[in-house]
């Protein structure tokens, strides 16, 4: 049985969105950049960020997971800056591609970046612009610019056609630009544990659910791959959330314990729960 077969049988068929609606969504695969799609794609798909809880998008959210979810978020822009650095980018122009509220653009700024985003939530924009960041509402506002590095902090999942924006990538990089691209792993340890709970599938809001092969697919014609880092803390954020969801009222405990082994069993199977992906240009 083929590694793909392998995963095919515990990648659940549907998926509920656990956090807006309860509606439940097919998981179907797309061979063509080895990746599994979320069907059907819902024609208010903005109806489903507008939720207190989607914190990607609201500085206020209250609660314990959002406290969680900001440490964890302060501690990742500082790993996520020396990733960028380490990579030795040609340059100094940076966007950050769904750039949210603005708080890598800000660390980026403060570290002499040019940094610019774009970010197509209203409400995200807004709170990012108060910040005194320069994002723009869609990419083609972002188009008259080039840049040496474009990242993507878990943004590559919501994009309708990963293939045409790799092309837009490629087109909008400078010579030998680093994309950077960070995306849940549905071959994770966590991911196979929790199943249809897991929160990383976080359907209808992620149209795409990839694995390590699904960005070679999509990516390898254009891009070399250079480096990859395992995003550690994204486990135990997915574990409690997931929790949530299977109704485990009380089960902190539990959701980090699984957060952590699902970390140390990528130490041997180097299939982390959450993956940065550094690209550069090949022209």
């Amino acid at each position: 049985m083929s590694k793909h077969q392998t995963n095919q049988t515990r990648v659940p068929k549907q998926v509920q969105d656990h956090m807006v609606t309860g509606a439940r969504f097919d998981l179907v695969w797309e061979p063509k950049i080895r990746a599994y799609y979320t069907h059907p794609i819902p024609t208010d798909l903005a109806s489903y960020y507008n939720h207190s809880e989607y914190i990607s998008h609201n500085d206020r959210a209250s609660g314990l997971l959002a406290r969680i979810y900001r440490i964890i978020r302060n501690i990742n822009i500082r790993l996520k800056l020396y990733w960028v650095n380490t990579a030795k980018p040609p340059g100094k122009n940076l966007l950050d591609y769904g750039s949210g509220t603005g708080d890598f653009l800000s660390a980026a700024k403060q570290r002499s970046w040019n940094a610019k985003g774009v970010e197509v939530s209203d409400l995200a924009r807004t709170i990012g612009q108060s910040k005194g960041l320069r994002i723009y509402k869609d990419q083609d506002e972002a188009s008259n610019s080039t840049y040496d590095v474009i990242t993507l902090w878990h943004v590559l999942e919501h994009l309708s056609d990963p293939v045409a924006m790799c092309d837009w990538f490629n087109k909008h990089l400078s010579s030998r630009g680093l994309l950077v691209v960070a995306v849940p792993n549905h071959c994770s340890w966590d991911a196979k544990f929790y199943q249809e709970f897991w929160a990383a599938y976080d359907v209808p809001r992620h149209l795409w659910h990839f694995s390590k092969e699904s960005i070679g697919a999509i990516f390898n014609d254009d891009f070399e791959m250079i480096q990859t880092h395992p995003m550690w803390f994204d486990s135990i954020y997915v574990s409690l959330l997931s929790e949530r969801y299977k109704k485990n009222q009380g089960s902190i405990l539990r959701g980090i314990f699984i957060g952590i082994w699902s970390n140390l069993s990528a130490l041997f199977s180097r299939e982390p729960s959450s993956v940065v992906y550094v690209l550069k240009k090949r022209k």
